[in-house]
């Protein structure tokens, strides 16, 4: 019995010190994917910008200020955002979702950003504050970017800069089959129509496709109304044309969404304009088809289209 026993501390004591090798061959293993890490956060790689500019960015940003619109994009793939120009209205999609992101202001204040210690600015004023782009380059490596385009353009732009090809695409997979599966449930006639009006103040707009409008209109989505075709869409640098009360039945629809803004003055007037007479001979108001949204939704950024995929049809179900 004895001898049984001290076989059994012989065999224990091997299998022990097989799991110590075992766990130190872990731990070094481990070690060797930080430093692996730690080298390639270090690196830089060359970057064409969407001017045709050859740049050198960070291979992995780690501590990016994003000045523009669409933060939701960022957020909602995951990545590093240290400064953005933070909405003062927080839309209900965001509501969580900016903890710890400080506020840079428009078009991004550069004390401000200074102290944030940016490896990376992503600037979407390039155009409209070219000087200040020179500035912000002079804090850290600076490339231009559009917010306005599709996000399926932009989520492949933040992919090229970010390195991560492979997730935009299966991002974009994912909620244009979101847009499809939404779409079926209109079950739409072949070709019908939709027009966005928004509604800002006492002004009155006819809206493009971008933002709002890009997710209703596109392959799955509503016919472009010829009168938007022709004056917005076909036009170079127009994405929205303010216009009078008498040409809104040029441009009105088999459906219309009426976009307004959040504040009084929007509210009164969008309301006076939806009890008006012009108003009230239009087809899709006589046929129920129209659709009042608010103003926070007028945006196609990936946190948005989470949620929107969803409510829209719950919205016009209720209306």
């Amino acid at each position: 019995m004895k001898r049984q026993h001290g076989k059994r501390n012989i065999l224990w004591g091997g299998s022990f010190l097989l799991l110590l090798l075992i766990l130190s061959a872990c731990n070094n293993s481990n070690d060797t994917v930080s430093e692996s890490q730690a080298e390639e956060s270090g690196k830089t790689v060359q970057y064409t910008t969407i001017t045709g500019e050859q740049v050198e960015i960070p291979a992995i940003p780690k501590r990016v200020v994003y000045i523009g619109q669409t933060i939701g994009d960022f957020l909602a793939m995951n990545l590093s955002v240290v400064g953005n120009n933070l909405p003062q209205d927080v839309p209900s999609y965001y509501e969580g979702k900016l903890d710890g992101i400080v506020n840079v202001g428009n078009p991004g204040d550069l004390e401000v950003i200074l102290t944030l210690k940016p490896d990376l600015i992503i600037n979407g004023y390039y155009k409209a504050e070219a000087d200040h782009h020179v500035a912000l380059s002079k804090i850290a490596t600076t490339i231009p970017f559009n917010p306005a385009l599709p996000y399926t353009e932009r989520v492949k732009e933040i992919g090229r800069i970010f390195g991560k090809q492979e997730e935009a695409a299966q991002l974009i997979t994912k909620f244009e089959t979101q847009s499809k599966e939404m779409f079926d449930k209109f079950q739409l006639a072949e070709g019908e129509t939709a027009t966005v009006f928004y509604q800002l103040g006492k002004s009155l707009y006819a809206m493009g496709d971008r933002n709002f409008g890009a997710i209703i209109y596109g392959g799955n989505g509503y016919a472009v109304p010829p009168a938007i075709q022709k004056n917005i869409l076909d036009q170079q640098g127009i994405s929205f044309l303010d216009i009078s009360e008498e040409l809104i039945p040029e441009y009105a629809s088999d459906n219309i969404f009426v976009l307004v803004q959040d504040n009084d003055e929007s509210r009164t007037e969008a309301d006076r304009l939806l009890q008006s007479p012009l108003w009230g001979t239009l087809p899709a108001v006589q046929k129920g088809k129209v659709y009042v949204v608010s103003n926070e939704w007028n945006t196609d950024n990936l946190l948005a289209l989470e949620q929107l995929y969803k409510k829209l049809p719950e919205w016009m179900h209720k209306q």
